[in-house]
């Protein structure tokens, strides 16, 4: 298994890999990204192509082309060696092809599969199903590609059909596919379009529903599951990444009609959410990928509000955002199909940007109130009142130059502009920069000590000073250069080290038959006697600070050794203390004071 595994790991490209989930920039020799795994604003996710492994210095994660994988999509190593075998073209053996994991979760993914095959040959057999979709624009093509079926209207089709094939309809439940009654099983989903909700790698793992004709809910998606959580999953993701990730940019709408018709008039770089609130992992799986959003949603109050409380989110996520504004009645799907992908762009030409977007909706609030089209023609008392809750709009920004625009904007209104826009300008910063003082001061004061950011510690490192921790390290970083290692053998037999990973891997390179430094460092990694040294072997490699020269390395030493006999010394004073001690104990203590003063 380990050849195969080393085999399939020399045919795939990490960087071509990753770059499929994350957006990759050059870094030198490496490239990086902002973490997939862990939340941040400035990259810590490096690749290394000579490696072919990745490692993140801010949480840890480090692996090669099977932990990026089975780490990223949620998948068993049996699954992941199944992918990437199918990608590097190589056959695997029967008895490794067919090796499923019996877990729960692959029991539930297989009826969803089975269920999802179910509701699509009902929709090739039900006409007026058909005649919906295609009353509704739909071509066969984008039926085909976003795997469109139908619920037939009656109370038990799919329990019966997954009762033939086998299936534990209690399994089923749990797969929110059906509901358990008085009378026994009967389908959640009946009578309605079926939309199939999938995971990042393509796999059902939900559905939602369309009733058709009179009933409610009009919508009816499918419960949380152990596979499914909304507020995780963008309907479309896994039809779109390849493409947003291509355009460096997303369009976000509500409804499975509008992303679809986008998708069939070229705009494939679109999602959508499912019927629930925009969430943070939501703008999580977005900002690896894109440099700017554009939300179109409806241009009713609700969509207004939708839009106000998904670009917040993306806004502290650091995503510039754009609101589409589309004439009054409209929404994707009718002005795509009135006037195709030409008639949207000047729209999304005229995109406005979200700091913008939410001061409007501030300034149209005090319009209607008032009946009047213009705020210069608000009362004093109302220009004012406007002034104070729009300042409180752009205070919540935190980019300075979408505070400017919108400082720019409400100048006029300032009574100091009258004197000069410069001085209406002047006045509105100076009470802009008050706000945000006492803003600052209500966080820090609202916020328990318990709950303050910790200083992010070493992952996976026991408690040990990070001084420690950084001179064992740089001493294994010399044994690894070609030019540093002649210099650090000798020295490094003398350190007893801290961390017994760091003790564990400098006893394996310390013993091999030629230097670290001489052998290709692929080979390392693929030789380690015990592959949880491969992440921090993967992280010494990958480190770009220069190894220390032979002043440093000796200095390290003398610093881990003097740390030991500061705490031999420390233990054998507890011993004094509690109990008298041999003279063997009382003169290893006084030598060791000595040493030390």
């Amino acid at each position: 298994m380990r050849n195969l595994r080393e085999e399939i790991r020399e045919r795939i490209d990490l960087v071509e890999l990753v770059s499929e989930y994350v957006r990759l920039e050059r870094a030198g020799k490496n490239y990086k990204a902002l973490c997939p795994f862990h939340t941040e604003r400035t990259p810590s996710f490096h690749v290394s192509p000579a490696l072919n492994r990745f490692h993140c210095f801010g949480c840890g994660a480090s692996g090669d082309v099977f932990t990026f994988l089975m780490r990223i999509e949620g998948l068993s190593f049996q699954e992941a060696l199944r992918r990437l075998a199918d990608r590097a073209g190589i056959e695997l053996r029967a008895d490794l092809s067919t090796s499923e994991p019996s877990d729960a979760l692959e029991r539930l993914r297989k009826i969803l599969y089975a269920s999802n095959f179910f509701y699509r040959q009902c929709l090739q057999r039900t006409f007026h199903a058909q005649q919906y979709l295609q009353e509704r624009g739909l071509t066969k093509e984008t039926i085909e590609r976003f795997e469109l079926g139908y619920a037939p209207d009656g109370w038990d089709h799919l329990v019966r059909f997954l009762q033939r094939h086998g299936f534990a309809l209690e399994e089923a439940q749990q797969a929110g596919l059906i509901e358990a009654g008085r009378n026994g099983y009967y389908d959640r989903f009946r009578n309605r379009i079926m939309f199939p909700i999938h995971d990042p790698s393509g796999r059902v793992i939900a559905f939602g529903g369309r009733i058709l004709g009179e009933g409610e809910p009009k919508y009816l998606n499918s419960p949380e599951t152990p596979l499914f959580e909304k507020r995780r999953v963008l309907y479309g993701w896994w039809q779109a990444r390849s493409a947003i990730l291509r355009e460096r940019t997303a369009l976000l709408v509500e409804g499975y009609l509008d992303l679809m018709m986008l998708h069939q008039y070229g705009l494939t770089h679109a999602v959508a959410t499912l019927g629930t609130a925009f969430t943070e992992e939501h703008a999580n799986r977005l900002r690896r990928l894109v440099e700017r959003v554009y939300l179109l949603f409806d241009s009713d109050a609700a969509g207004v509000k939708a839009s106000l409380s998904a670009g917040e989110i993306l806004m502290r996520m650091g995503i510039p955002t754009f609101v589409v504004s589309l004439p009054e009645g409209d929404d994707p799907d009718s002005l795509l199909r009135r006037e195709g992908a030409s008639g949207l762009q000047p729209f999304l030409a005229r995109a406005t940007p979200f700091a913008l977007f939410g001061l409007e909706q501030v300034i149209q609030r005090y319009l209607r109130s008032a009946g009047v089209n213009d705020p210069l023609d608000l009362d004093p008392f109302m220009r004012t009142e406007l002034l104070k809750e729009a300042l409180q709009w752009v205070v919540r920004l935190l980019n300075p130059l979408d505070q400017t625009a919108c400082l720019q904007v409400l100048a006029p209104l300032s009574p100091a502009y009258l004197t000069s826009p410069q001085a209406g300008m002047e006045s509105l910063q100076q009470e802009l920069r008050r706000l945000q003082r006492r803003s600052a001061g209500q966080r820090r004061s609202s916020t328990p000590v318990s709950q303050q950011e910790p200083e992010s510690p070493s992952a996976n490192l026991p408690a040990v000073p990070k001084a420690v921790i950084e001179a064992e390290q740089a001493l294994l970083r010399a044994l690894l250069n070609p030019e540093t290692a002649p210099l650090a053998l000798e020295p490094i037999r003398r350190v007893v080290w801290s961390l017994p990973q760091h003790a564990q891997l400098a006893e394996w390179l310390m013993s091999l038959p030629h230097p670290p430094s001489e052998r290709e460092l692929t080979q390392l990694l693929n030789q380690l006697p015990d592959e949880s040294l491969e992440p921090l072997l993967t992280q010494l490699l990958m480190n770009p600070l220069p190894p220390p020269n032979a002043h440093e390395i000796e200095e390290y030493v003398r610093y881990l050794q003097k740390r030991i006999k500061r705490q031999r010394r420390q233990q054998l004073a507890v011993q004094l203390r509690k109990a008298p001690a041999d003279e063997k104990t009382l003169q290893e203590y006084w030598q060791l004071r000595v040493e030390h003063d």
